[in-house]
């Protein structure tokens, strides 16, 4: 069927200049502008403004400190353990895109595709706090079926507090994030796979490459615009994750599994000190940014190598 010109047909029903058009969709978007102003912009200007001020949680007035919040956080021990945290828990995109890419690349070469699936959306499905909630229960040293079955094949004389140890909580609580959260990944990729002609495969098998080869020259390229949507996706949303590391550990022991999101947090609501968490809240900004624009350059830079 062919396409409708409905310009040639304006003069017909009486023409509308381009003015008007653009007036109309100047008129259309105005609600969203407005929306996008007074719940993103005016929120994120004004939490500027009080980082740079004493400002307590409750009725107290401010108090204008300057970039005091900024100096005490730069100088204290536990913003530089919270950034360690960070960016250990992170590294949970990671994971998930190994675990995605790997399960995508298995369920698109068998059988019962929309069955396995299915099945591995499973976690994605469920609340970050109720996955939480189960794995703090498996994982409960002397109640959870991990420990004890371990303890009982003898693998482990005593069970692990985990909790209690600060790099075995933060651990933890970035597997738990990656089990959580790898099937976003998985979704995107798989759908990607399915849609790669079958001719791009056949013709890698008529000049005889391997499975490496064909992976490398065929289905990587093909994945590549597919991986970076959802490892930057992934990695601000992994990052903003509150819920459930607050709810495993409470953060602790101490700040050694508060991500920067979980001490923006706890600077608000624990120490009632919306200054220093809007401060926490810029720093945070500040770095993600600086990291998505050096993986969009990289990005770019790998395009423009293979042209």
């Amino acid at each position: 069927m062919s396409s409708i010109d409905y310009r040639k047909r304006l003069p017909d029903l009486g023409f509308v200049p381009d003015s008007v058009e653009d007036r109309l969709a100047y008129i259309f978007l105005a609600p969203l502008m407005v929306f996008l102003i007074f719940i993103v912009w005016v929120p994120f200007l004004q939490g500027i403004w009080m980082s740079l001020h004493n400002w307590p949680l409750g009725f107290t007035a401010p108090t204008f400190v300057g970039l005091e919040n900024y100096s005490n956080l730069l100088t204290s021990e536990r913003f530089y353990v919270s950034l360690k945290a960070t960016v250990i828990y992170g590294f949970a995109t990671v994971i998930q895109l190994g675990l995605a890419l790997t399960a995508a690349l298995i369920v698109n070469k068998i059988k019962f595709k929309s069955l396995f699936s299915g099945m591995y959306l499973l976690p994605y499905t469920m609340p970050p706090v109720a996955t939480g909630t189960l794995w703090v229960f498996l994982l409960k040293p002397n109640l959870g079926p991990v420990f004890t079955l371990l303890t009982d094949w003898g693998i482990l004389q005593n069970p692990i507090y985990w909790s209690t140890k600060g790099d075995m909580a933060l651990l933890v609580v970035t597997l738990v994030n990656a089990w959580t959260f790898w099937p976003f990944m998985f979704l995107i990729l798989f759908a990607t796979l399915v849609s790669i002609p079958d001719e791009y495969y056949e013709s890698a098998r008529v000049y005889g490459a391997s499975r490496w080869q064909t992976f490398r020259h065929v289905t990587l390229p093909q994945l590549k615009t597919s991986i970076f949507v959802v490892v930057t996706l992934r990695l601000v949303w992994n990052l903003t994750k509150v819920s459930q590391p607050l709810q495993m550990t409470g953060g602790g022991p101490g700040y050694q599994t508060s991500p920067l999101s979980l001490l923006l947090y706890r600077s608000a609501f624990s120490d009632g000190n919306l200054g220093e968490a809007f401060a926490v809240g810029i720093i945070f900004l500040l770095l993600v940014l600086a990291f998505i624009v050096l993986f969009i350059r990289y990005f770019e830079k790998s395009e423009g190598d293979q042209l």
